[in-house]
C-alpha cells in the first residue's frame, strides 16, 4: 500500500527538480527539495524488481495469467493497462479492468475494456517479486503507468541506440541515406523529418526503401513518404532551412579549405561518405573551432550555401549517459515530460543548443566575420545535404567560415550554389510493403491510412515500395517519415545510477559537459566502431 507520503514525493517530483537549479540561494529549501528526490528515487525505487515478458498476439495463449498487470501496445501508440484480466482464446479477445492511455498518456476510457488480440502490436506481462538477494540494495522498477516502453532487457553489450534507418541504392547498393525523427523520443515529441536522398540512384520508377530498426527501441511510424521534385537536366534541388525546395544548375566546389590540422579540401568537395571530422577537447565538450574556406569563380549572385553533415555519436553518449544516470527514475522523467511541462521540455534540450549547430559566417569587403546562419539536425547516422541561403554574393572570390562545436560534427560537403526558382514536390506513398519477401498488407495500411501508425520492434526490416513518374530521373528525391521512438533501459546502465548528475545535465548542461568530457574522452575513438559492430538483428 501506498503511504501518503509516497504520493506527496510524487506530485512534487518535478518541482523540486527546478527548484533545485532555479533557486541557488536557498540553501534550506534546496536540502528539503534533494532529500524528497533522494527519498523517491531510493526508498520507492528500490527492492522490487518487474519480470518483463513480451509476447507477440501471435502468441497470445503463451501469457502467463498469473501476472497482476497486463500492458497492451497497439499499433497507433496507444496503450491499454488492465488487470483481473482474462483470455478469450474463441473470440480471441482480452477483457479486464483498467484503462486505456492516448500517445500522449492522457486517460481516455476507463472500468472493464475487452481488446481485439488481432489489433495489438504486443503485450507485455509483469510479474512482481522480492528477491531477497537484491532487497537491499538499489534495483530498477519502473511503473507499469509511465507506459513508455523503457524496458530492462539483457542484451548489456549493446550501449546505445537509433532511430529508424533507411537504406537506398546508390545504383550499386543499397546504402543509408536518411534516419528518422532523431530527436523525437517520447509520444509528446512526435514529429516530421524531411531527408534529402540525394546518393539515390534509380534504376526504373519503382523504388524501394529498406526501413529497419536495428537497435534496442520500439519505433511507432505514422507514415514514410517520398517527397519527388521535378528538376532541370543537369540541376538539383535542395531544401532550405525552413522547408522550401529551390532548384540550382550552378554548384561551386571550394578551391582551399583549413582546419586546425591543416588542408582538408579533399575531404569536403564531395558527398561521398569521406568525412572530415576533429576530437572534442578533453575538458569542455561545448569548445568551438573553425574551418575557413575559399571559394574561387563564384557567379556573381550565387545566393545559397550547401552543407552535408551529421552529428558525431557524442549527442548520442551524452543522450544514453543522462538516461543511464536517471536509471529507475526515468519513467519519472519521461512521464513528467509527456504531462507538456514546457519547462522541462525547455531543459531538456539544453544540452543540444548548449553544443549547438554548424554556424556560418561570410567574410564582407572590410575583413570582417559575419555570421549569415546556422544548420543543425539531430542525427548520429546518415549524413543529411543543408541548404542555407546567403546574401546575394558580389565577388568572384568568396571566403567562408564555419564555427562548429570540436567533435560534435562530421562534414562531408561544403558547396557554394546560384539558386533558381522554387520547386514544389508530389508526395508519394508506398504502393506495396514487404516484409522477409512477402507482402505485409497490415503494414502497408497502417503506413498510408493517417489515423494509424506501424510499431516495429527490435530487428524488424520492412521494405517500402514506391511508384515514380516515367520520368524518374528528371527528380529528386527526399524521404518524409513522421513518428517517434521508445528507449529500452539496459540492465548494465544503472551501475552509473546518479540522480544528482541527471539533474545537472538537464538543468546545468554547461557545467554537466565540463564533468563529462573526460568520460566521453575514455570512448571516444572507438566509439564509431562499437556503435556500428551494435546492431541488432533478430535471429530467423
Amino acid at each position: 500500500m501506498k503511504t501518503p507520503l509516497y504520493f506527496i514525493l510524487t506530485l512534487n517530483f518535478r518541482k523540486c527538480f527546478s527548484y533545485v537549479f532555479q533557486n541557488p540561494k536557498r540553501p534550506c529549501r534546496n536540502l528539503l527539495c534533494w532529500t524528497i528526490l533522494f527519498t523517491f528515487v531510493f526508498q520507492y525505487g528500490c527492492g522490487h524488481m518487474l519480470k518483463r515478458k513480451l509476447t507477440a498476439p501471435a502468441r497470445f495463449q503463451s501469457l502467463d495469467g498469473s501476472s497482476p498487470f497486463l500492458k497492451a501496445h497497439m499499433h497507433d501508440g496507444k496503450v491499454y493497462i488492465l488487470s483481473s484480466w482474462k483470455v478469450d482464446s474463441e473470440n480471441r479477445t482480452v477483457t479486464g479492468q483498467g484503462e486505456l492511455l492516448n500517445v500522449n498518456r492522457e486517460t481516455l476510457e476507463t472500468g472493464e475494456l475487452t481488446i481485439p488480440i488481432d489489433s495489438v502490436a504486443i503485450f507485455e506481462t509483469n510479474t512482481q517479486h522480492i528477491p531477497p538477494e537484491v532487497q537491499m540494495r538499489a534495483v530498477i522498477i519502473i511503473s507499469s503507468y509511465v507506459g513508455v516502453g523503457l524496458m530492462i532487457y539483457g542484451l548489456s553489450q549493446i550501449q546505445i541506440g537509433s532511430c529508424p534507418t533507411f537504406y537506398v541504392s546508390d545504383g550499386t547498393q543499397p546504402i543509408l541515406q536518411a534516419e528518422g525523427f532523431s530527436a523525437s523520443v517520447a509520444p509528446v515529441l512526435e514529429a516530421s523529418d524531411v531527408d534529402a536522398l540525394y546518393r539515390a540512384r534509380p534504376t526504373d520508377n519503382r523504388f524501394e526503401v529498406q526501413m529497419k530498426n536495428e537497435m534496442l527501441e520500439t519505433h511507432v511510424v505514422r507514415h514514410v513518404d517520398l517527397l519527388a521534385v521535378k528538376r532541370e537536366s543537369g540541376g538539383r534541388v535542395f531544401q532550405t532551412t525552413d522547408g522550401t525546395f529551390l532548384e540550382t544548375d550552378t554548384i561551386v566546389e571550394p578551391s582551399a579549405a583549413a582546419a586546425s590540422e591543416g588542408d582538408c579540401l579533399p575531404l569536403l568537395r564531395a558527398v561521398d561518405g569521406q568525412e572530415r571530422f576533429s576530437e572534442a577537447d578533453p575538458e569542455y565538450l561545448a569548445t568551438r573551432e573553425t574551418l575557413d574556406l575559399e571559394f574561387e569563380n563564384v557567379p556573381l549572385g550565387s545566393d545559397g550555401l550547401v552543407i552535408a553533415a551529421r552529428e558525431s555519436l557524442m549527442s548520442t553518449f551524452l543522450f544514453y549517459q543522462g538516461l543511464s544516470y536517471m536509471g529507475r527514475s526515468a519513467g519519472q522523467w519521461i512521464a513528467a515530460l509527456e504531462t507538456g511541462d514546457t519547462n522541462l521540455k525547455k531543459a531538456v534540450t539544453g544540452i543540444g543548443q548548449t553544443l549547438g549547430g554548424i554556424e556560418v559566417l561570410l567574410q564582407d569587403d572590410t575583413g570582417q566575420w559575419i555570421s549569415v546562419g546556422e544548420v543543425k539536425e539531430t542525427g548520429p547516422l546518415a549524413v543529411d545535404v543543408h541548404l542555407l541561403k546567403l546574401p546575394p554574393l558580389k565577388r568572384e572570390r568568396v571566403n567562408i567560415r564555419l564555427r562548429l562545436t570540436k567533435g560534435h560534427w562530421r562534414l562531408d560537403a561544403v558547396k557554394l550554389v546560384k539558386l533558381g526558382k522554387q520547386c514544389h514536390p508530389i508526395r508519394l506513398s508506398p504502393i506495396v510493403v514487404n516484409q522477409n519477401g512477402v507482402s505485409a498488407d497490415e503494414a502497408h495500411q497502417l503506413l498510408t491510412d493517417p489515423t494509424e501508425a506501424l510499431t516495429t520492434l527490435p530487428g524488424d526490416t520492412y521494405t517500402l515500395v514506391y511508384q515514380l513518374p516515367k520520368d524518374f530521373e528528371s527528380y529528386e528525391l527526399f524521404l518524409e517519415s513522421r513518428g517517434y521512438y521508445l528507449e529500452w533501459m539496459r540492465e548494465k546502465w544503472l551501475a552509473d545510477e546518479n540522480p544528482a548528475l541527471a539533474a545537472m545535465m538537464v538543468f546545468n548542461p554547461e557545467r554537466a559537459l565540463r564533468v563529462l568530457a573526460p568520460e566521453f574522452k575514455k570512448v571516444e575513438v572507438d566509439i564509431e566502431k562499437k556503435f556500428w559492430g551494435s546492431r541488432y538483428e533478430k535471429q530467423q
